[in-house]
């Protein structure tokens, strides 16, 4: 005995289809495909890692059942994002930091040069103006202060040690004042930083001293 099955498809599934897997071809590649495959097709346009022109992402995706002539959304990579290297040569170290990191670059060998500069950018690589993917690296030399001796005070007159801190390239910090009856001129008691130890030119020594009632 022969049996048949008569199977009644829905309105217009005959016209149901596979959207065509696009992604890793060149966008015209891709809108070919779909084309072919009677979809429409809607691209957009973003920065990757992956050469330009080529299709990154779609939706719905590959191999999924759909309607002839429903729109396939394409994303196609615009390649790698340039920036242009900032200037930040004379700028204070922190702030070129900043500058750099803003741009979305990452920093990368801080050299230290002794120069006399206060932490100021003396050198830069890549220089600036140079085009360059966003992520890399920009390494920075750094002009810092020389390192100096501080001299020993204690028991110098406050304008014999004024004098002495100056000649090593440092300066007078605060002064304090204690009163006493056993001298007639202002000698220093104690100092800050201690003598023999190195700061940077510059840095400020804070004194105190017998100071005569």
């Amino acid at each position: 005995m022969l049996f048949c099955l008569l199977v009644t498809l829905p309105a217009g599934a005959q016209n149901v289809g596979r959207v065509p897997t696009v992604t890793g071809l060149t966008v015209n590649q891709a809108l070919e495909e779909i084309a072919k495959a009677k979809y429409a097709a809607s691209v957009e346009y973003e920065y990757a890692t992956v050469a330009p022109g080529v299709v990154i992402a779609q939706s719905p995706d590959g191999g999924i059942l759909a309607p002839a002539g429903q729109q396939v959304k394409l994303i196609v990579s615009k390649g790698l994002k340039l920036v242009e290297v900032p200037n930040v040569v004379g700028v204070v170290a922190a702030d070129a930091i900043d500058k750099i990191k803003d741009l979305n670059l990452r920093i990368g060998t801080i050299t230290e040069v002794q120069t006399g500069d206060r932490f100021v950018v003396k050198s830069q690589d890549p220089t600036s103006g140079k085009l360059t993917v966003v992520g890399d690296v920009v390494n920075i030399t750094v002009g810092i202060p020389k390192l100096v001796r501080v001299p020993p005070l204690i028991g110098l007159t406050l304008e014999k040690a004024r004098s002495s801190v100056e000649a090593a390239g440092l300066k007078v910090g605060d002064i304090k004042r204690t009163a006493t009856t056993s001298t007639d001129l202002e000698i220093v008691k104690t100092q800050n930083p201690r003598s023999g130890v190195y700061r940077y030119e510059g840095t400020p020594v804070d004194i105190e001293v017998w100071s005569p009632k």
